[in-house]
C-alpha cells in the first residue's frame, strides 16, 4: 500500500508541475516580442533600426558619413 501512495503522489506532483508550467509559458508568450523595423544602408549595406536610420528620399543609411559618401557618388 505504501507504494501506491508513494506512486500516486509523484504522479499528482508532476501534473502540477505541468499544469504551473503550461500556465506560465502561455503568459510569456501571451505579450508579443518588442520588435522593430530595420533599414538597409544604401551605402554599406548594414541594417539599422528605423528610428537610428538616416534618410533621403527613399533610401537609408547608417551614418552621415555614409549618406555624404553615397550622395557624392551618386551626384544627388
Amino acid at each position: 500500500m505504501g507504494l501506491i501512495r508513494v506512486l500516486v503522489l509523484a504522479l499528482l506532483i508532476y501534473v502540477v508541475w505541468r499544469l504551473i508550467k503550461s500556465v506560465t509559458s502561455r503568459q510569456r508568450s501571451a505579450t508579443p516580442p518588442d520588435t522593430q523595423r530595420m533599414l538597409r544602408c544604401a551605402h554599406c549595406g548594414v541594417h539599422v533600426p528605423e528610428h537610428l536610420a538616416l534618410p533621403h528620399k527613399d533610401v537609408h543609411f547608417c551614418s552621415s558619413a555614409h549618406r555624404e559618401a553615397w550622395l557624392e557618388q551618386h551626384g544627388d
